[in-house]
C-alpha cells in the first residue's frame, strides 16, 4: 500500500505538537506547585481570667483577677500554677487584661501586684489549699473624641486664570509666567548663585520650597567617615512567650523643650533627674485603683478577662434578641424544660417545697362511709416557684446555632434553694435541644457543685467561644470551660481547687 506523504507529515507534526503541549502543561503545573506558599501556623499565647468585683463596674468598691487558663504551645494550661516563679506567668506585674463581656471590651486591667492567698490554716492541715489572685488598676475605655470638623456652607468656585474666557480651551492647563520673567535674556550673575549663599524665594511666591547649602567641609568629612554597625545588646528571644504589657511610653515623663534663650540650664539640674519624686493631685482620668477583694461576698459580679500577646480583632459573641416577644418565648420554653428536672431532683432527695406543719392533713376515713361515696381526687402538685431567672443568648461560632444559657433558683423548705443551670441550642426546626443541665441544692454542693455561668470567651483565638462556668462547692470552687461541638457540651478544661 502506498503511503500518502501528506498524511504522514500531518500525523508526525501533530504528534510533536501534542508532545510539546503536554510538556508545557506539565511545566506549568510544576511551576504552579513551586509557586504555592504554605504559611506557618500562627503562634498564639493567650491568658484567660475571671474579673470579680463588687459595686459598680465603672467604680468598683473591691476587685481582683482570678487566673484560669493559659493557651501556649497549642494546649491549655492552668494559669494559677503555670510557671509560678513565684507568681504565675499570667499574673506578672505589668501584664494587661482586657475585661470583656462575651468578647465586647468593657475596660483594661493593669496588674500591679499578685498575692498567694491562703484562706484556711489549721493544726491538722499541713498543706492548705491556696489561690493566686491579681490586683491592679482598672482603666475605663476612652470615649471617642467628637469631631470638630464642620461642613462648609459655601461651595467651591472655579476662578478664571485671566486668559480668554470665551475661548474653547478653558479646560486645558495654562502656563503662567512669573513677574519679571518677560525678558528673554538672563544674566549669569542671576542664574549662578555664589558659593556659601542661599537662593532666596522669588518675590510673590511665599509657598515655594527653597534649598540651602551647608557651609564648610563638615559634609564631606561626615560623608567620607566609615560607618560602624551598632551591635544590639540584650535582644529578646523571638520564641519567648509574652503577654500584653503596658506601654512604658505612656508612663514616661515628657521631655522638657529647651527654648532659644541665652540661659542654658546645666546637665546636672534637679529638674532633669529621672529619679526625682513628683507629686500630682488626684488620679489620671479613667484610672481607678481598686481595693483588693477578699472572700466571696454577696453581690459578687463576674466576667471574663483576656490577655494576648497581640491585639486581635474584636469578636462579639452576643446574640441580639429579635424582639421582646422572642425573649419571652425562649424563657417560657426554658422554664418548661427546667421544671420537670427540678421536681425530679426534689423527689429523689426527699425535699419539700412547703413546710409540712403548715400543710393540712388529709381527711380521716369514716367507718360509716357508704361504699357509694367516691374518694376525693388527689391535690395537684404545687408548681415549682422559680426566682432569680437569667437568660442569655450567644452565637459561639460564625453562622452557628443560637445558644441559650438559663439559670434559676427554686426555694424549698428543707435543704436550701435548688439551683438549676441549663444550656440549650435552637435547632432549625424551631425546637430547643438541651446540651447541658445541672441541678443541685445548697445542702449537697460537695456532691454536685453549683454551675454558675460566668461568660462566653475564646480561650485560644480560634473565633470559637467556650462557656466559662464557676463550679462552686461548699468551701471551694473551680473554673471550667465547656465547648459545644456536638449535641452535648463537652468539658475542655477545669482548673485546680480554689478556696
Amino acid at each position: 500500500m502506498k503511503r500518502n506523504p501528506r498524511n504522514f507529515v500531518h500525523r508526525h507534526v501533530s504528534g510533536k505538537v501534542l508532545m510539546i503541549c503536554s510538556g508545557m502543561s506539565l511545566a506549568a503545573v510544576a511551576a504552579g506547585a513551586q509557586m504555592h506558599k504554605v504559611e506557618a501556623p500562627k503562634k498564639v499565647t493567650r491568658a484567660v481570667g475571671v474579673y470579680e468585683w463588687t459595686g459598680d463596674l465603672n467604680k468598683p468598691t473591691a476587685a481582683r483577677l482570678v487566673p484560669v487558663t493559659v493557651f501556649i504551645n497549642g494546649r491549655l494550661e492552668d494559669a494559677g500554677v503555670y510557671m509560678a516563679r513565684p507568681e504565675p506567668f499570667a499574673l506578672q506585674v505589668g501584664v494587661t487584661y482586657e475585661v470583656d463581656q462575651a468578647g465586647k471590651p468593657l475596660g483594661v486591667l493593669n496588674l500591679d501586684s499578685a498575692k498567694d492567698i491562703v484562706t484556711r490554716r489549721s493544726a491538722t492541715d499541713d498543706n492548705p489549699v491556696s489561690a493566686w489572685y491579681g490586683y491592679g488598676t482598672f482603666v475605663l475605655p476612652s470615649a471617642e473624641k467628637p469631631s470638630h470638623l464642620k461642613v462648609s456652607t459655601s461651595p467651591s468656585v472655579i476662578v478664571s486664570s485671566g486668559h480668554d474666557t470665551a475661548s474653547a480651551d478653558d479646560d486645558k492647563p495654562h502656563l503662567a509666567r512669573r513677574a519679571g520673567s518677560e525678558s528673554g535674556g538672563e544674566t549669569p550673575s542671576s542664574s549662578t548663585p555664589a558659593a556659601g549663599t542661599t537662593n532666596p524665594a522669588p518675590a510673590g511666591d511665599s509657598d515655594r520650597p527653597t534649598l540651602s547649602r551647608r557651609t564648610g567641609d563638615t559634609t564631606s568629612t561626615a560623608s567620607n567617615a566609615p560607618s560602624s554597625p551598632t551591635p544590639t545588646v540584650g535582644a529578646d528571644d523571638n520564641d519567648r512567650p509574652t503577654l500584653r504589657h503596658r506601654d512604658p511610653a505612656t508612663n514616661a515623663k515628657p521631655k522638657k523643650q529647651q527654648d532659644g534663650g541665652a540661659v542654658i540650664p546645666l546637665s546636672t539640674s534637679l529638674n532633669d533627674d529621672p529619679n526625682r519624686p513628683t507629686m500630682r493631685r488626684g488620679k489620671p482620668l479613667g484610672e481607678i485603683s481598686v481595693t483588693p477583694l477578699t472572700g466571696i461576698p454577696a453581690g459578687l459580679h463576674q466576667t471574663a478577662a483576656v490577655s494576648d500577646a497581640t491585639s486581635p480583632e474584636e469578636h462579639d459573641f452576643t446574640r441580639a434578641w429579635d424582639s421582646p416577644a422572642e425573649h419571652d418565648k425562649i424563657l417560657q420554653a426554658m422554664e418548661a424544660l427546667a421544671r420537670p428536672r427540678i421536681e425530679s431532683y426534689i423527689a429523689a432527695n426527699h425535699l419539700s417545697l412547703t413546710d409540712p406543719a403548715l400543710t393540712p392533713p388529709p381527711p380521716a376515713a369514716s367507718a360509716a362511709r357508704s361504699s357509694r361515696v367516691r374518694k376525693p381526687a388527689p391535690a395537684p402538685a404545687p408548681v415549682v416557684p422559680l426566682a432569680d431567672e437569667q437568660l442569655s443568648g450567644y452565637e459561639l461560632t460564625y453562622g452557628g446555632l443560637p445558644t441559650f444559657v438559663y439559670s434559676a433558683e427554686a426555694t424549698v423548705f428543707s435543704g436550701g434553694p435548688v439551683y438549676v443551670t441549663m444550656v440549650a441550642q435552637a435547632l432549625p426546626a424551631g425546637n430547643l435541644q438541651v446540651s447541658l443541665v445541672s441541678v443541685t441544692d445548697a445542702a449537697h454542693l460537695d456532691r454536685t457543685p453549683w454551675f454558675r455561668f460566668v461568660d462566653a470567651v475564646d480561650p485560644d483565638d480560634s473565633h470559637r467561644a467556650s462557656l466559662l462556668f464557676e463550679l462552686r462547692a461548699q468551701g471551694s470552687r473551680q473554673f471550667a470551660l465547656y465547648r459545644l461541638i456536638t449535641a452535648n457540651a463537652e468539658q475542655s478544661f477545669v482548673t485546680g481547687i480554689i478556696e
